[in-house]
């Protein structure tokens, strides 16, 4: 996994930084939403408003014009009503602990981890509904629960995480979910987990 990710990883601005806030910024933008089609957009964004205290005192009828080509809209409201809270009860720095992230607007279990993650290089998982299916496929489970409720499989994929290059492995899972684990017409042949896949075994047998 961490191998694999190194040599074929997905570029992204955010990450390529440690900066929180901007972490903060792409994880809210990237809910339920196509990364390749935030990066313009993440960039203007930061370079319009470059740290809280600029996003909190910003015009939110102007952000949200902007926001509005993407089908982002309602974002606007949260970044705006996040980077508020943060400037005011945070001293304009984004909070590095799970409960006051989750307090924040715009942020769920996955995005908050994630910052947790990249921004404060801490040793936590990032499973979001893609990298679940290919952990679920993987182990050969199936569950009808939300990948950020199930116990049983964030038990695991705690329990798989690495001591070290931890963001690499959680990032790789993104990654191959991304370009191989598909929900409906899964790259199997082409998984580099291929031979240690149950679903995937079996779908490449069967083919």
């Amino acid at each position: 996994m961490i191998s694999w990710f190194i040599q074929h990883g997905r570029a992204f601005p955010w990450r390529d930084t440690d900066n929180a806030f901007h972490v903060f910024i792409a994880e809210v933008l990237l809910r339920q939403t196509q990364a390749d089609r935030l990066v313009a957009p993440y960039l203007e964004l930061l370079a319009r408003y470059p740290n809280v205290e600029t996003l909190a005192s910003a015009n939110v009828d102007e952000l949200r014009h902007w926001f509005k080509p993407l089908g982002l809209v309602k974002r606007a409201d949260r970044l705006v009503e996040a980077s508020r809270l943060i400037a005011e009860h945070h001293g304009g720095s984004v909070p590095h602990k799970l409960n006051t992230l989750l307090s924040l607007p715009g942020l769920g279990i996955y995005s908050a981890q994630a910052i947790l993650c990249l921004a404060f290089n801490e040793r936590v998982t990032m499973i979001d509904e893609s990298s679940g299916r290919l952990l679920r496929r993987f182990l050969g489970t199936v569950s009808h629960r939300p990948a950020y409720s199930d116990k049983q499989l964030l038990k695991v994929a705690s329990s798989l995480l690495p001591g070290q290059s931890y963001r690499e492995f959680n990032l790789g899972l993104l990654d191959l979910a991304a370009k191989f684990c598909h929900a409906r017409t899964p790259a199997c042949g082409s998984c580099p987990l291929l031979q240690l896949c149950n679903f995937g075994t079996a779908t490449v047998g069967e083919a």
